[in-house]
């Protein structure tokens, strides 16, 4: 066999996989196309004209909304937000994108301008919900199941990193549920869809073209995007613009404990399952009646695990008030089950609704 014979034969034997891999790869981009076309004329931008907000960014951690980290304010600031009801006029975003200005203005995706009417804002989540002139508004986004995500999942980010209205970066659900803000909570979902200054307040879509979260911050030490981004998941973003949308405030149920992780070296030994460890009990709480006592080791709610405080915060504080709700505990080397009602915490915490523009 001649060498030229011997290298046709060997590109020959080649061409299979190459096709399909080129295959593959057509029909992936097709995924990308057709999960963010619907999506896109749903993503706005805003912009508060006439102040200043300032801008307090996490230690290590950047606001996708400010294009200047490190400055104490910077003037007309914004970033990006989502119509999930073109019917109403609503529209989410970050708390943290919406400035203490008089005025603030969205920028539709062909151009057209409205003036946001009412702001009703939840720093605690750092979601807030905008309403504006619901004339003439693109189709809405759907929202999506970010419970259903898993680890290496595709997602798409959308939003207007540096002013460039339109982006669309895609990536995976790179690491479990993280947390890092001072609220607490600890189910923010990592990826490695390029989020950028800008993009604060944008959709993260999954591949059937459904939000699965809210962009809220990225990982960094330049000040722009390292691989690392965050998003406020939509199984919490969805029920804090249901309240913000019905009763102008976020209603949150508590059970009167206060708790701390398990210490490892008992896990470790077998001493005890992973969970938190109780550490007091409000005299007349839920808890209380429940049965609780210091030292249980809460293992579940509902059905969810919970390794830390914050996701006992995450999964008692939507919990239907005045209904039972099962906390799995173990307690004296067995584990057992308790039926307990959350109940309000009394006066709320959040920000009043604020009225804009005429």
């Amino acid at each position: 066999m001649t060498p030229r014979l011997g290298i046709f034969l060997a590109v020959l034997a080649m061409a299979p996989p190459l096709a399909r891999g080129q295959t593959e790869a057509q029909a992936l981009s097709a995924s990308f196309r057709n999960a963010a076309r619907p999506v896109l004329p749903a993503v706005v931008t805003i912009r508060g004209l006439g102040g200043l907000r300032p801008i307090a960014p996490l230690p290590g951690f950047v606001d996708p909304s400010n294009p200047f980290p490190g400055r104490d304010g910077v003037p007309d600031a914004g970033g990006s937000g989502v119509i999930v009801d073109s019917a109403r006029g609503y529209i989410v975003t970050n708390d943290h994108v919406v400035p203490d200005a008089p005025r603030l203005v969205v920028t539709l995706a062909d151009g057209r301008e409205r003036t946001v009417r009412e702001v009703r804002r939840d720093p605690r989540s750092d979601i807030a919900l905008l309403i504006i002139d619901p004339k003439n508004l693109p189709a809405q986004a759907q929202w999506g199941d970010s419970e259903a995500l898993d680890l290496a999942d595709w997602v798409l980010a959308i939003g207007q990193p540096f002013g460039l209205s339109g982006t669309v970066t895609a990536g995976i659900v790179s690491g479990g549920r993280r947390g890092f803000s001072p609220v607490g909570y600890d189910d923010l979902l990592q990826t490695s869809a390029a989020i950028n200054p800008g993009s604060s307040g944008g959709p993260l879509i999954d591949l059937q073209g459904k939000v699965v979260g809210i962009n809220v911050a990225i990982k960094t030490l330049s000040g722009g995007y390292e691989g690392v981004g965050f998003a406020v998941p939509s199984a919490r973003a969805r029920r804090v613009v249901s309240d913000l949308a019905e009763f102008g405030q976020v209603r949150r149920s508590v059970l009167g404990i206060s708790t701390e992780p398990t210490d490892p070296e008992r896990v470790a030994d077998g001493q005890s399952p992973p969970g938190v460890r109780v550490t007091s009990v409000v005299k007349g709480s839920p808890a209380e009646v429940a049965g609780l006592r210091l030292g249980d080791v809460i293992l579940k709610v509902g059905d969810r695990p919970t390794l830390s405080p914050a996701a006992i915060r995450s999964a008692v504080e939507f919990a239907p008030a005045g209904r039972d709700l099962a906390l799995t505990i173990f307690r004296d080397g067995q584990e057992m089950e308790l039926a307990c009602k959350p109940e309000p915490p009394g006066a709320p915490a959040q920000i009043e609704p604020r009225p804009l523009g005429p």
